[in-house]
C-alpha cells in the first residue's frame, strides 16, 4: 500500500494543485533540493506537499494553519487512508524547514511560467504589467 505522503500528494494533485503542479513540478523542486544538497526526512509533509499546502493556504480566505492542515487531511481520508494528525505542529515545522533559498529560486521560475500563460488579449493595453514590492526599500523621511 502506498504511503500517506504519496496518497496525499496524489489526492492534492487531483484537486487544488493540478494547476500548480504544472508550474511547480515536483521534479524541479527535487532538482533544486539536490543542487543545494538539502536533505529531509520522509514524512507526510515533504517539501513539495508543504509548498503546495502553503500555496493553498495563501489562496484560501481562511489562512489559518488549522484550515491548511484540515484541507491537507481531507484527501487521504477520501482515499480511505488514515489522515495525518489535525495538530498543526508538523505542518508548521515543515514550513520552517523549507529553505528560504529554495523559495527564492522558485519565485522567478513560477512567475515566468505564469507570465507565459497570459494571452496577449488579457494584457493591459497589450503590455505586460510589472509590479514592484517596495516594502524592503528604505528611504529617508525628509
Amino acid at each position: 500500500m502506498p504511503n500517506r505522503a504519496c496518497i496525499l500528494k496524489q489526492q492534492f494533485l487531483q484537486s487544488v494543485a493540478s494547476h500548480w503542479e504544472k508550474l511547480l513540478p515536483e521534479e524541479l523542486v527535487q532538482e533544486l533540493l539536490a543542487n543545494e544538497k538539502i536533505t529531509y526526512y520522509q514524512s507526510i509533509y515533504t517539501p513539495i506537499v508543504t509548498l503546495w499546502a502553503m500555496i493553498s493556504q495563501v489562496l484560501d480566505p481562511d489562512k489559518s494553519l488549522s484550515q491548511a492542515v484540515k484541507r491537507m487531511s481531507t484527501w487521504p481520508r477520501a482515499a480511505g487512508v488514515k489522515p495525518p494528525s489535525s495538530d498543526t505542529g508538523a505542518y508548521s515545522k515543515a514550513r520552517k524547514r523549507l529553505p528560504e533559498k529554495l523559495v527564492q529560486q522558485l519565485v522567478p521560475i513560477v512567475a515566468e511560467a505564469l507570465e507565459k500563460q497570459v494571452p496577449r488579449e488579457q494584457q493591459w493595453c497589450g503590455r505586460r504589467v510589472r509590479v514592484l514590492d517596495g516594502t524592503t526599500v528604505l528611504m529617508n523621511d525628509k
